[in-house]
């Protein structure tokens, strides 16, 4: 009895030794994988003009803070949420542009990546910040405004 156990224990460890080898070689991979991204899209904004700035403010009842600015590189606009952008989350958070309050559905780009930290979005190419006033945190699924941010 005492052999069999033995056996079930080598077997086990060997097995959880190898599980952990392939999580250890996924963790790297996915570090490795987006190391060059994180750097590249900092690296893409060298440079850049700054056209726009503001600051987000939470609508209907949603708690949303922190900084944006918008930044043309070459023939290209970016918008650059900054490190200090933390939202309270909503379900299927989008971003897009407002004008005079009125939100234009045809501006929206991307859905939210993350509710907090630093995020870069490359805006569409055709993107013009001159025919909006705010970047909006809209809610596709509830039809709502999560935030605006004027600049």
């Amino acid at each position: 009895m005492k052999s069999i156990n033995k056996c079930l224990i080598e077997k086990n460890l060997q097995l959880m030794g190898k599980m952990m080898k392939q999580v250890i070689w996924l963790l790297s991979a996915l570090t490795i994988a987006m190391s060059p991204t994180l750097v590249k899209a900092e690296d893409i904004l060298r440079g850049g003009q700054l056209i726009e700035t503001g600051s987000f403010i939470g609508q209907g009842g949603h708690t949303v803070s922190g900084e944006f600015q918008i930044i043309k590189k070459g023939e290209i606009h970016y918008l650059v949420l900054q490190d200090n952008f933390k939202f309270d989350g909503a379900p299927d958070p989008k971003i897009g542009f407002s004008r005079n309050d009125e939100f234009s559905e045809d501006s929206l780009f991307s859905g939210l990546n993350l509710d907090q930290g630093k995020q870069i979005y490359r805006l569409p190419f055709d993107f013009d910040p001159d025919q909006y006033d705010e970047v909006t945190l809209w809610c596709d699924k509830f039809n709502a405004d999560l935030a605006e941010a004027k600049y």
